[in-house]
């Protein structure tokens, strides 16, 4: 907030007594080098010299940004303006807005009382608000709209059964079992039984003759160098194997990942404007508006409470509402009230301001 900030005139239709809205006050706007020269004249026939330096210096301030001499700006000191003025105007000339920015300084914020002599030297140096063109007109803000981002697909949801962990953990027991089973039957198998040697003296054996049957003889039983796939149904052993690779793929899809947090440096400066710009859109994403006119309201208490004293929040808007001129009603409205759409939050965030600019 800056100490030549403009709020609407006292006499002007923006005066804080009106209401474009049920509750709230009309957006303060920047006022014309012609009516602050006529408030400071007001103020100085009152001898009321405190308020009429503070608004004989921006007479002085509105009337160079009228004419083009500086750039419209809000935040703007009193001593920026002096030294802005320097770069522009001739030496004698801008020579003598510098005390007047000290006696505004030492006035609105060092809490001193203006002479007479001092009002009278600034309305010496003023030259320029009686002959300032008429200000230009203020910019209309546009609503932006922003695009809605572009949703990515989906992955469909897993069943139930296979997010309830206990059906994995049968499945794995299952596969335990399995497994345990697999090795026992490779465990059993026999070898063959070498073949006896024949003795030399001895004809060799007929090969065509048939073993007599024996009782416990079993023709499917294996000769021990069998796989357990061949002994297995072919769809009972290949399926298995693919059940086995796709709880595999699973695992690695579906597993968690866990590390610790590791930080980057960003070798970027980012200015500031650019940083306010992207909050400010990521505060307009999230809809919330009560948080962000919490944030606004908070900033403005947290620097006007050192001006009014310790108070509570009802004493503080009838304290400030009777220093303001305003109802207090309307006030509490702005600094307590709530905000159910954006518009309503424009005009909080505008009064927010002019309230700092008044009480400062």
């Amino acid at each position: 907030m800056s100490d030549t900030d403009f709020g609407p005139a006292p006499h002007h239709d923006s005066s804080p007594g009106r209401a474009d809205a049920p509750g709230t006050p009309p957006p303060p706007r920047l006022a014309s080098a012609a009516d602050h020269r006529a408030a400071a004249e007001l103020a100085a026939s009152r001898r009321d010299y405190d308020n009429a330096l503070r608004e004989r210096f921006r007479a002085v301030l509105r009337a160079l940004e009228q004419a083009g001499t500086l750039p419209v700006r809000r935040s703007r000191t009193a001593q920026e303006t002096a030294d802005d003025a320097t770069t522009v105007l001739p030496l004698e000339q801008s020579t003598e807005l510098h005390p007047a920015a000290r006696s505004f300084d030492e006035v609105v914020y060092g809490g001193r009382t203006a002479t007479e002599d001092e009002y009278r030297r600034l309305e010496y140096a003023d030259r320029y608000s009686q002959g300032a063109p008429p200000p230009a007109p203020e910019p209309v803000e546009l609503e932006v709209t922003e695009r809605e981002p572009k949703q990515r697909r989906q992955l469909p949801p897993l069943p139930d059964l296979l997010r309830n962990p206990k059906f994995w953990a049968a499945l794995a027991a299952g596969l335990a079992i399995a497994l345990l089973l697999y090795a026992t039957l490779q465990s059993c198998g026999a070898p063959n039984a070498p073949t006896p040697p024949t003795p030399p003296d001895l004809p060799p054996p007929p090969t065509d003759v048939p073993d007599p049957p024996r009782d416990d003889f079993d023709p499917d039983f294996g000769s021990g160098k069998d796989s357990i796939f061949s002994s297995l149904p072919g769809w009972l052993a290949f399926g298995g194997l693919q059940f086995l690779l796709a709880f595999a793929a699973l695992i690695a899809w579906r597993s968690r990942r866990r590390g610790a947090l590791v930080g980057e440096p960003r070798p970027v400066e980012v200015p500031a404007n650019e940083l306010l710009a992207g909050q400010a859109g990521l505060y307009r994403r999230s809809g919330d508006l009560a948080h962000v006119a919490q944030i606004l309201r908070a900033a403005t208490l947290r620097r006007i409470r050192p001006r009014l004293g310790e108070l509570t929040d009802d004493q503080l808007v009838h304290t400030a509402a009777a220093r303001l001129g305003v109802p207090a009603q309307q006030l509490g409205t702005v600094l307590f009230g709530d905000v159910p759409d954006e518009d309503t939050l424009y005009h909080v965030a505008a009064h927010l301001e002019w309230i700092e600019t008044e009480l400062a």
